[in-house]
């Protein structure tokens, strides 16, 4: 039975690093929402109920030898080509929507060998019962308690050590080829009464199972050729710097025409000058200043959420009485900063590697200011919008301390559910909050235009007037980001209708369904 516990064992861990890996493979052209992980786990769940069945079916009218070898090296074909078909099915996947595309897309790919991998488990089966039928209920546990242990082997490896260590396309095809290799294991279960194993070498069925090995592992070698070499453009002709996958992104450094960018899956994340890494290109960390003009004696700054820097990286060098703790969640995230984006190694500075909520739930300082800008990808982590959330960050703030929420949504319309709905909890933590949409250009566009907003909450006694004031003499000068003392133009004066927009909380916060990118 040795043989055919390693074979199922293979196969059970083969198809929850697929189901893994495909989802990162995704994740670059649909993001990384809850509506791309419920698609991932729905399509493979459907090809394994599919597959428990065929493989019965075929395993009774055909026979272990017949079936389970073939099987094994299908799944290990369909596996390695698995990346060039999502790469081939992507762009127009997308543009089915946030729902439908990561659901076609994910069947097209990885539906065949999911389907396949599934079929393993009754064909084992099949075989076990050669033994005899006084045992076949044992039999059957032990060949599903191995594949489920097989199955929890291959999530631990993949998530904990595979998908940092490696790029996913040759990790994708390395699980085929190793499903190739498995294959050949196969020649050596028992089936039941047939020739014994070497007279089974000159088999047909031995010839088809070698023969669909040998095209798998060659194959195989050719996608993993092609999709082991690194990317030296982007997809917007900008050079490729640095790429990796880590466990909550992939990330991308390119620069062009004077410009580096840091993105995380689709999305830019920071953009700052080549000869000048003090200036930002996108916009919005720039107006995270405001939160100097609610509180201008501020020194106690915690960042959470890190990217490229910018934003400490400025504070540090403009304002030399302040000492700023920045939280990022991914190490690499840290490494490329301070290597492309000229984070300062600085005593005033305190970098800390974990979940922002964590951090803020066991810090014991006090803080000024608490700046939050946390978008994975195109994604916002929901338990970082809740009242929950914002009830342990006023926790954390000193008297007069001020909040700086960046949120990517517009401030009206149908689009801007995800701003009324932080807003509306936001107003049930502090007494004064003010809204800044980024580059509104004096209210001349729309209020319905999608947009970086700068939310500021405190509960400091701080007027309309006075915050105005101090926008515009730059903070008593103190502040030198260009165009700054324009931004309180910006303003948002309206009144944010919040009736028809839920409270979020750590029970209830449907991020995904309100952020914008994925309605």
């Amino acid at each position: 039975m040795a043989p055919l516990y390693i074979t199922v064992f293979t196969c059970g861990a083969a198809i929850m690093g697929l189901e893994l890996a495909g989802a990162r493979i995704l994740a670059p052209a649909m993001g990384n929402s809850i509506f791309v992980w419920g698609s991932v786990i729905s399509s493979f769940m459907i090809a394994l109920s599919l597959g428990y069945w065929l493989g019965g079916f075929v395993a009774d009218r055909f026979g272990t030898r017949r079936t389970l070898g073939i099987t094994i090296a299908s799944a290990g074909v369909f596996t390695a080509i698995s990346p060039l078909l999502a790469e081939a099915v992507l762009p127009w996947a997308a543009s089915l929507g946030p729902r439908l595309g990561p659901l076609v897309a994910t069947t097209l790919a990885f539906f065949a060998p999911a389907l396949l991998l599934a079929m393993v488990s009754p064909i084992g089966v099949r075989a076990a019962s050669a033994s005899g039928l006084g045992h076949i209920g044992r039999s059957a546990g032990s060949l599903y308690a191995i594949s489920t242990a097989g199955s929890i082997a291959g999530t631990l490896a993949t998530s904990f050590w595979l998908i940092p260590a490696l790029q996913t396309g040759p990790l994708i095809v390395g699980i085929g080829l190793v499903l190739s290799l498995v294959a050949l294991v196969t020649l050596a279960v028992d089936g039941g009464p047939s020739p014994a194993p070497l007279e089974l070498v000159g088999s047909r069925w031995t010839a088809a199972v070698a023969g669909t090995v040998v095209a798998g592992l060659l194959l195989g070698a050719g996608v993993m050729a092609a999709t082991a070499q690194p990317e030296t453009l982007a997809d917007d002709g900008s050079a490729v710097l640095f790429q990796r996958d880590t466990q909550y992104h992939r990330i991308l450094v390119t620069e062009a025409a004077g410009e580096r960018v840091l993105r995380f899956d689709r999305s830019r994340q920071t953009a700052v000058r080549v000869d000048d890494p003090l200036t930002s290109t996108i916009r919005y960390p720039d107006y995270l200043h405001l939160a100097l003009a609610a509180n201008p004696g501020a020194e106690r700054v915690l960042v959470l959420g890190l990217g490229g820097g910018a934003l400490p990286t400025r504070m540090l060098h403009d304002y030399p009485g302040i000492r700023i703790d920045a939280v990022e969640i991914d190490p690499v995230v840290v490494d490329v900063a301070e290597r492309y984006f000229a984070l300062p190694a600085d005593p005033r500075l305190t970098v800390h590697v974990e979940d922002a909520r964590r951090y803020v739930r066991r810090a014991d300082e006090r803080y000024d200011i608490v700046v939050v800008d946390c978008y994975h990808a195109d994604a916002l982590p929901f338990h970082l919008t809740t009242a929950e959330f914002f009830g342990e960050i006023d926790a954390l703030l000193a008297p007069g301390g001020v909040v700086a929420y960046n949120i990517i949504s517009a401030v009206e319309g149908e689009d801007s559910d995800l701003f009324r709905s932080i807003y509306r909890t936001a107003s049930g933590v502090w007494d004064g909050l003010w809204v800044f949409p980024v580059e509104r250009r004096d209210g001349a566009d729309s209020p319905d235009l999608v947009r970086n907003i700068v939310m500021l909450a405190t509960d400091a006694p701080v007027s309309r007037a006075d915050l105005l004031g101090r926008i515009g003499s730059r903070v008593d000068g103190t502040v030198t980001v260009e165009g700054f003392e324009r931004f309180g133009d910006d303003l948002y004066d309206g009144l944010v209708e919040v009736a028809d927009v839920p409270v979020l909380t750590d029970a209830h916060a449907p991020t995904d369904s309100l952020i914008r990118l994925y309605r």
